[in-house]
């Protein structure tokens, strides 16, 4: 087995964006010997004889004891080579042509641009060799390449998928072919010193954006094999759907509505957070016959209505009817089971999300909205364990429910770190690993400020992470302090703070833990944790932890932090 660097897993291996380089990669670890160091994806910066600086990076670089250095250029899938213009195209799979450049320049301009940048390193200049020095493009999806063999294109440097079934003997090919039959290989001090070039102490990982895109094409899915349950349900009008966090019963409630406005009935889709509501409204604007709100924005909708229709006052009647009881949970629903005699706006079907924060006065002026109190569809999302609000009433449905039970949104670590606090049926955990949680240490809330912002700014400039897949949660009890320190922090430019906003393009995002319930982001920094108690808190405990699809970050002081996730869970990061 030969030595490569970097040295990447299977897992990172399928995250890179060129598969045709993932299976050179692959076949040159499995194939070449202990005497050939291969350098993946090497990056250089040349600067022209004209004094411009030019970027540039080589896909394989073989230095091998006995035989020399060879620079291997590869290209993926088809090719188009125009005679008249010289002019290069790949082809893909759907037989789309996209200009390129042509590999065997680039092969020989990244040959010269390695010569001269060993040249002038000075480990490299104090062995005093001059050996072979060689280039070759690779196309591993092709079998016959004899078409591209030219003038500056020999039958020798040119490789194809049958090249890799004997990479070894190719590469002693390269060498015959650019040494002219005397090939001059580093020795066993060269060999040392380009691993102390290129790879003694240096870590090469896909950047955190690459992981996470790949845990967000998995995430996605998963999700679309659990809304086939849907499909299960066949022609039932009414179901109960429930499911722990992370199963995916929001995206299927937005889905089921969707499907049902589209069948031309008028549905709508209601829930109790109004974030939320307006998240699913922006999701479903395309949508004819789709009706979005939260269940007092309904409310207050009708309560409107009909006052301008008949000049009633319902809400003040609910409140006379009803003296001393609470405005939201009682008078409200209330009005609104008025006013459905003063208007006559029906609809075929309702879809409720979070169902379990809806009080037991909800439910009998939804049903009145049903234009058929036996036919009408009736679908009810709903967790158990996410009842912030209220503890969870009698549902109008009788009939068992249907379970979802499978997290499909988030990684192993923040799955177990959320469902300490789950209580009620097994929820599989999803299959994908992610990495630890860790905390983002430090006493004051001043400090504390800081490093969160300087952890972020690691994550926009060096790690590529769009803005608008980071939020900031912090708990509702004095959050306008929090608030306040964060935008003291300046962001890069183009970028800002979308304090309690939804769906800010180029900003992060900051909001409390109730605000955020049933929302999500791929990153999310819960800072504050420290402040929770785990049997006090453990439903909002619950809701916040799984809101990270991805990566999660405690900031706080230590101990707090660590009293609410377990060693495994969490990773301290140095001060």
């Amino acid at each position: 087995m030969s030595d490569i660097f970097p040295d990447l897993s299977d897992d990172q291996l399928r995250c890179l964006p060129s598969s045709a380089e993932a299976f050179v990669y692959a076949r040159c670890r499995e194939t070449l010997g202990s005497r050939t160091l291969v350098i993946f994806s090497l990056p250089w910066i040349r600067v022209s004889p004209h004094g411009t600086p030019r970027d540039g990076e080589t896909d394989f670089i073989l230095f091998d004891e006995f035989r020399g250095i060879f620079v291997v250029e590869v290209k993926g899938g088809g090719v188009h080579v125009d005679g008249p213009s010289g002019e290069w195209f790949s082809i893909d799979s759907k037989r789309n042509k996209n200009k390129i450049k042509d590999p065997f320049r680039q092969a020989t301009r990244e040959k010269y641009a390695l010569r001269d940048y060993l040249s002038k390193t000075p480990k490299w200049i104090d062995l005093g060799i001059q050996p072979t020095f060689g280039h070759a493009v690779l196309f591993p999806d092709l079998d016959n390449v004899s078409l591209l063999i030219g003038p500056d294109r020999p039958a020798t440097i040119v490789g194809s998928r049958n090249t890799l079934t004997a990479l070894d003997e190719w590469v002693s090919g390269l060498s015959r072919f650019w040494s002219a039959n005397s090939p001059v290989g580093i020795g066993t001090a060269g060999m040392k010193t380009v691993r102390e070039i290129f790879a003694s102490t240096r870590e090469v990982q896909p950047l955190l954006s690459q992981a996470i895109d790949a845990e967000d094409r998995e995430q996605i899915r998963l999700t679309e094999e659990q809304s086939r349950v849907l499909r299960a349900l066949g022609h039932r009008n009414r179901v109960v759907v429930s499911g722990g966090a992370g199963t995916g019963k929001t995206l299927l409630a937005l889905e089921k509505a969707r499907e049902l406005a589209r069948r031309g009935l008028n549905t709508l889709l209601v829930c109790y957070n109004r974030p939320l509501a307006e998240y699913l409204r922006v999701s479903s604007q395309d949508v004819r016959s789709l009706n979005v709100m939260s269940f007092h924005q309904l409310c207050d909708r009708f309560i409107r209505g009909a006052d301008e229709q008949a000049g009633v006052n319902l809400l003040k009647d609910a409140e006379n009817a009803n003296p001393g009881l609470s405005h939201f949970d009682v008078h409200f629903p209330h009005a609104l089971a008025m006013a459905t005699e003063v208007l006559p706006v029906r609809f075929d079907a309702i879809v409720v999300d979070e169902a379990q924060d809806f009080g037991e006065e909800y439910w009998f002026p939804l049903e009145l909205l049903l234009r058929d109190q036996d036919k009408s569809i009736l679908f009810i999302f709903c967790d158990d364990n996410q009842a912030i609000y209220r503890r969870v009433g009698a549902f109008p449905i009788q009939e068992e429910p249907f379970l979802l039970t499978r997290n499909c949104r988030n990684t192993r670590y923040i799955h177990q770190a959320g469902y300490a606090f789950y209580k009620g049926e097994q929820i599989d955990p999803p299959p994908i690993e992610g990495a630890p949680i860790e905390i983002i240490d430090a006493r004051s809330r001043v400090r504390q400020a800081k490093r969160l912002h300087g952890h972020l700014l690691s994550l926009l400039n060096v790690e590529k992470i769009k803005p608008e897949c980071i939020a900031v949660v912090v708990p509702s009890q004095s959050h306008e302090s929090f608030y306040s320190l964060l935008k003291e922090q300046p962001l890069p430019k183009s970028t800002r703070w979308a304090i309690e906003e939804i769906g800010a393009p180029d900003a992060i995002r900051v909001d409390t833990v109730q605000r955020f319930k049933g929302l999500e982001a791929s990153i999310i920094y819960f800072w504050g944790a420290d402040q929770m108690d785990r049997e006090r808190d453990k439903e909002l405990l619950y809701v916040t932890l799984t809101r990270a699809k991805s990566r999660l970050y405690l900031v706080g002081e230590l101990l707090g932090c660590q009293s609410i996730v377990s060693v495994e869970e969490s990773r301290p990061q140095p001060s």
